[in-house]
């Protein structure tokens, strides 16, 4: 699904990517990822999705088991005899505004509520493909953003950028949207256009048509996501000089999802049978995606320690722990992450840190650390169903104990890239990381 929830805020100011692929746009993921992003986006805990809870809705107020439906109930029946402008008021309206107050009473923008029709368009599927523009957003500031544009995208091609902030949608103001209600008008079928009008994060606003097509669902790349050195160096690793680097290895790393860890593997066949020196391992922009997906892949770097810790919402911890048998378990790894760097990406660059594989390059990243699990929502009496909530089941914790919700994974070296200075300089990220994976 096109353009996930949740899924992060950018933190490399606008992105020239040539190539980004991502699947959240569903997601919010980012979904979203990632939410996807998207996300959007965040981890989906995609080894089980809980039974719907059988908790009272309705009940004795005094037991302190129910919110007191019967209380709205009693508001809606004296609205419908009493109240004196009949004539505006609609059940579901009225209904859906129940459910978006309690939504909104929780601050957590990773639950929601999604309608039957969210549900049957896509939302937080992972499918193989998906007709749309191929970008993730996120609603988190209170405005439609961009969070990346996806690799060798429509969005990407046309011009859309990392930070974007859509402010029309053919014609349409979003003012006041969820990033659901972008994903439902910018969605559509191959082929077909849809115009976005967008604020750069420069403060130029452009008017921009773009042809969706089908996205296909690609994670893992061996060349450099961004150009490094702007209209020079195409799509070698080159360092701060132009020269060619052949002594290390790179992979990006754009999403998580059921055959992420089958693309890394292809990429990684023999990289430390190879003799390269290191290894720069870019997660920027990544929303996240499937839990398993980043414990498999964090398999593939570690060969012992945790990966990642979950506290579920009656305080217990359970811990995923690396198994032997990886890769690339010994080379030196540099991971570089940004603002967009969400869920999964953080959950493995964290993973990479704290067992003492990795150091990290660039910007704090995103900080979605909810455990997510979708409840199909079942005793609304309508017979075409009644959505479903999406909700924190939990937070994650990184093998240190840190918590990444709200907070994000700090880097070694923390080093700032605005658009301009990407054009003017280069890609400044990189070029640390390989300065530092050749001991400078």
């Amino acid at each position: 699904m096109d353009l996930p929830r949740e899924q992060p805020q950018p933190g490399f100011g606008e992105r020239l990517a040539r190539n980004a692929v991502v699947v959240f746009l569903m997601l919010a993921m980012v979904t979203l990822a990632f939410g996807l992003a998207w996300g959007i986006q965040d981890i989906r805990n995609d080894d089980k999705q809980a039974s719907t809870p059988s908790s009272r809705v309705n009940g004795d107020a005094a037991s302190g088991e129910s919110v007191g439906a019967a209380i709205i109930d009693e508001i809606v029946d004296l609205l419908k005899n009493q109240y004196v402008d009949k004539s505006i008021l609609d059940e579901e309206t009225l209904r859906q505004a129940a459910i978006d107050g309690i939504i909104t009473a929780l601050n957590d923008t990773h639950t929601e509520y999604l309608t039957p029709a969210e549900l049957k368009a896509g939302a937080l599927s992972l499918d193989s493909s998906y007709d749309g523009i191929g970008a993730s957003v996120s609603d988190t500031t209170g405005v439609v953003t961009i969070v990346t544009p996806f690799r060798d995208s429509p969005a990407e091609k046309a011009g859309i950028r990392q930070g974007d902030t859509v402010l029309k949608v053919d014609g349409e103001s979003t003012e006041g949207w969820t990033s659901d209600q972008a994903v439902s008008k910018i969605r559509g079928q191959q082929g077909t256009t849809v115009t976005l009008e967008v604020k750069h994060t420069d403060g130029t606003i452009e008017t921009i048509d773009i042809t969706r097509g089908n996205i296909p669902i690609e994670s893992v790349y061996s060349e450099p996501r961004l150009e490094i050195i702007p209209g020079e160096s195409g799509e070698k690793l080159v360092d701060r000089d132009g020269n060619e680097v052949t002594d290390l290895a790179y992979i990006n790393i754009a999403q998580f999802h059921d055959r992420t860890v089958q693309e890394l593997k292809a990429k990684l066949n023999g990289i430390e049978s190879k003799g390269f020196k290191g290894l720069v391992l870019d997660l920027r922009g990544n929303p996240g995606g499937l839990l398993q997906a980043t414990v498999d892949v964090a398999d593939e770097f570690l060969s012992s320690g945790t990966i990642i810790s979950e506290v579920d919402a009656d305080g217990k911890t359970k811990s995923w722990s690396a198994k032997s048998g990886g890769l690339a378990t010994r080379i030196p790894i540099v991971v570089l992450i940004d603002g967009g760097s969400a869920s999964g990406a953080e959950v493995l660059a964290a993973a990479l840190h704290d067992n003492g594989r990795a150091q990290i390059v660039g910007v704090r990243s995103f900080g979605k650390g909810t455990v997510n699990q979708l409840q199909q929502l079942k005793n609304c009496g309508d017979p075409d169903g009644c959505g479903a909530l999406y909700l924190s089941v939990g937070r994650w914790l990184t093998p240190n104990g840190d918590q990444i919700e709200g907070l994000g994974v700090k880097p070694d070296v923390e080093l700032p890239m605005t658009y301009d200075e990407y054009i003017d300089q280069g890609d400044l990220q990189m070029f640390k990381a390989i300065d530092m994976l050749h001991g400078k």
